[in-house]
């Protein structure tokens, strides 16, 4: 009877209807919610390119001063001069920095669509974690392209500027590759920031522990420098800026799951279910007396 009244009490919680009510999707129907999600993201993106577009010089502008200030600083003069090699330069890079400012402006909607995405498979009492999961995605989101644009940046461009003047060559910096390598860093951290976050809602879901984690140590690292290669310009600095804060965002969130869903945790819940002195069947066995 113990186990009728948890499960009673598993109801009251808004857990015993399950996911949707317990009414399973099909897989073309889940196909179906993730393309009309990723639909709205457009959308949202294209609202926020239109939105920017009109500012893209003054965005521009702005994301010239980390390599404006490492100009400065190595004495090459007040401003660096970004050469276009095709004509149609100037307008591609308008699109991408519009582009990227699209994405920053509508974060919130975006990961509010990502959130409506996987809420049909979440308990009643999860789903109430909505609005705190925009927020704090939001925050790291952020937190990533600051660290990237006052950190990251400033120091690969001002130890590259040095590197080359120690070796007497002269530097010549072309409009589409800076802003190209520029923009892709701020999304590649910022999506990266987003890392213990992921950690905490699957640890949420019992998907993992703190064991697991520390288990695939190694092999995450690895795969983080892969990564940050894959992300990153073709040169170590960057990459090595960027595979040093994964490492640490990773064994931070060792931490968050440990907090959130601790291994024995799990570990009791699991042998507790497998007791077979616990069994439910018992319940329904007829008494001798």
């Amino acid at each position: 009877m113990a186990r009728d009244d948890e499960q009673d009490n598993n109801g009251q919680e808004g857990l015993a209807e399950g996911p949707e009510g317990d009414k399973p999707m099909a897989f073309l129907d889940h196909v179906g919610e993730l393309r009309g999600r990723l639909i709205r993201m457009v959308l949202g993106i294209a609202v926020g390119f239109f939105s920017s577009f009109y500012f893209a010089p003054q965005i521009s502008a702005f994301l010239r001063l980390p390599l404006d200030r490492a100009w400065q600083s190595v004495g090459m003069g007040d401003m660096a001069e970004l050469q276009a090699l095709a004509i149609q330069d100037p307008l591609m890079v308008d699109v991408r920095v519009a582009v990227t400012a699209g994405i920053f402006i509508t974060a919130p909607y975006l990961f509010l669509q990502l959130w409506l995405f996987i809420a049909p498979g979440l308990f009643a009492r999860e789903k109430r974690f909505a609005v705190p999961f925009v927020i704090v995605s939001m925050i790291m989101f952020l937190a990533g392209a600051a660290f990237a644009y006052t950190v990251v940046l400033p120091f690969v461009y001002e130890w590259m500027m040095e590197y080359s003047q120690g070796r007497g060559e002269s530097i010549q910096l072309e409009l589409h590759n800076y802003f190209k390598g520029t923009t892709r860093v701020l999304l590649a951290f910022g999506l990266v920031f987003e890392f213990p976050l992921l950690v905490a809602f699957l640890a949420k879901a019992r998907v993992v522990t703190e064991k697991t984690l520390l288990r695939f140590w190694k092999v995450a690292v690895l795969i983080m420098f892969v990564v940050a290669g894959i992300l990153t310009p073709p040169e170590p600095v960057s990459q090595v800026l960027m595979a040093g804060p994964m490492v640490v965002l990773y064994f931070i969130s060792v931490g968050i799951a440990r907090i959130i869903n601790p291994a024995a945790k799990v570990e009791a819940e699991l042998a507790a279910y497998d007791d077979p002195d616990d069994d439910p069947d018992d319940d329904d066995e007829p008494d001798d007396d």
